[in-house]
């Protein structure tokens, strides 16, 4: 079969896996659909670094293994390649979904103001904190269903990730134009993003295993932790 009319370009274009070619400065010369959204939340530098660091010690392909998180993003491994001193390629690939689908217990959930929740949780996390504090969020953000007991247990434990730190960043807010599906239904996404220039990262597991019931999504960085809180409301009365 010739391969003459087959078209590369498109096929790694549409490719599921973010792919990524960098030219010898760090410019990006070709970007696959997958990698935009990724190259959306990461930094082209850093991506950059990631390929020169995984790359082979001489021409040819290298595949690394790696535990690589970002928000929503986990990849389970990295292909790095490349022929000449032009360009090098890296391909990215997604960490597979678990086919679990537990289902939300409505029956623990509590019409929640997530401001009042965050101020008394940290107020009980200054009592030991002696670093600064800097706090953003939207007020306007109105009371939602969660469970308070689950919810604070997960919050104090993402607070302790930063209590050797000297200066913390904390922002909740809605997230412009990102939804998650929970039993195909969608919900708005309400974002608390925690970051410092370190962080404890022993309670992570922890964090992991008590979001997952609430179906909040955790994503971990070395100096910062971002929780994805569905958005769920009170049903209608009718």
């Amino acid at each position: 079969m010739s391969t003459i009319s087959i078209d590369f370009r498109y096929i790694a274009e549409k490719d599921s896996s973010p792919l990524i070619v960098f030219g010898s400065r760090g410019d990006i010369l070709f970007i696959n659909d997958a990698a935009e959204i990724v190259t959306g939340y990461l930094n082209k530098k850093e991506l950059f670094s990631l390929a020169l660091e995984n790359a082979p010690k001489s021409f040819g392909t290298k595949t690394t293994l790696i535990d690589l998180s970002y928000r929503q993003f986990s990849f389970y491994a990295i292909n790095v390649c490349y022929m000449n001193d032009d360009w090098i390629a890296m391909r990215l690939y997604y960490r597979p979904i678990s086919s679990k689908t537990s289902k939300v217990d409505r029956s623990s959930l509590i019409e929640t103001d997530i401001n009042m929740i965050l101020d008394a949780t940290l107020a009980m996390f200054e009592v030991d904190y002696r670093g600064g504090i800097s706090l953003f969020v939207d007020q306007n953000i109105p009371p939602f269903m969660i469970d308070q007991n689950s919810f604070t247990r997960i919050l104090r434990k993402t607070l302790d990730s930063f209590i050797s730190t000297g200066e913390l960043e904390i922002s909740l807010k809605f997230s412009i134009g990102e939804y998650m599906v929970i039993e195909d239904s969608r919900y708005r996404i309400v974002q608390l993003s925690l970051q410092s220039d370190t962080r404890l990262t022993d309670g992570d597991v922890a964090i992991s295993e008590l979001s997952e019931k609430l179906r909040i999504t955790p994503s971990f960085d070395k100096s910062s932790i971002t929780l994805d809180i569905p958005f769920i409301q009170k049903p209608s009365e009718v």
